[in-house]
């Protein structure tokens, strides 16, 4: 009798248009922030972020909440550090036929790294940053709208403003954040109101709330 394959959420992610940026600069800067990611969720990453072609890395998880909150993370990590660059992610879970590699993920071999690879490495004019394809194909698609929609307020968001949004994501009271940028609690407002902060935490507690 064969053995039954386990199932892995496994994530990969890499830069868009990473061309058009310095190369030194932006592997460095890819390089902390999965070495970030990495200590913050070692207990629950099964084979660790890893750089592969040096403007990607992939990784493979314990579960997919997992992955969705590695997503979340990178996502506000770029905004705390100021990055000018933005990440496509595919979450995918599928078989991996060798042994889990627990100190790079590399030397790994399966359908479900092969294709996780593919999805990622689709061009098209249209292709969405977010691509989450795990076993409920229901899941799937309700996800995929999810992070659609919040996609388009994050990408509305410009550089200046990324030391404040972050703030705002992760306090809600608007005089602290005031007292922090010499604003007052009516200006904090409008720009939360602007830039739809309580629109992306929501989106994000229904996602959370989703998966678990």
């Amino acid at each position: 009798m064969s053995k039954k394959k386990l199932i892995y959420p496994i994530l990969m992610g890499d830069v868009v248009s990473s061309s058009s940026y310095e190369a030194k600069k932006l592997g460095t800067e890819l390089k902390e922030l999965v070495d970030s990611v990495n200590q913050k969720f070692q207990k629950s990453i099964l084979s660790p972020l890893t750089i592969t072609l040096g403007d990607d890395f992939q990784t493979v998880l314990n579960s997919v909440q997992t992955g969705i909150d590695i997503i979340f993370c990178i996502e506000e990590e770029c905004l705390l550090h100021e990055l000018d660059f933005k990440l496509h992610y595919v979450l995918h879970t599928g078989t991996i036929d060798t042994e889990i590699n627990p100190d790079i993920a590399y030397e790994m071999l399966g359908e479900g790294l092969t294709t996780a690879r593919k999805m990622l490495n689709i061009k098209k004019r249209d292709r969405k940053r977010f691509k989450i394809d795990i076993q409920s194909k229901t899941d799937s698609e309700q996800l995929n709208r999810l992070f659609e929609v919040l996609d388009s307020i994050i990408m509305n968001w410009k550089k200046e403003d990324y030391s404040l949004i972050l703030d705002m994501i992760n306090n809600e009271n608007n005089s602290e954040v005031g007292d922090k940028y010499n604003k007052n609690r009516d200006q904090i407002w409008k720009r939360r109101s602007t830039l739809m902060i309580k629109e992306y935490n929501l989106l994000k507690e229904v996602i959370f709330t989703y998966i678990r």
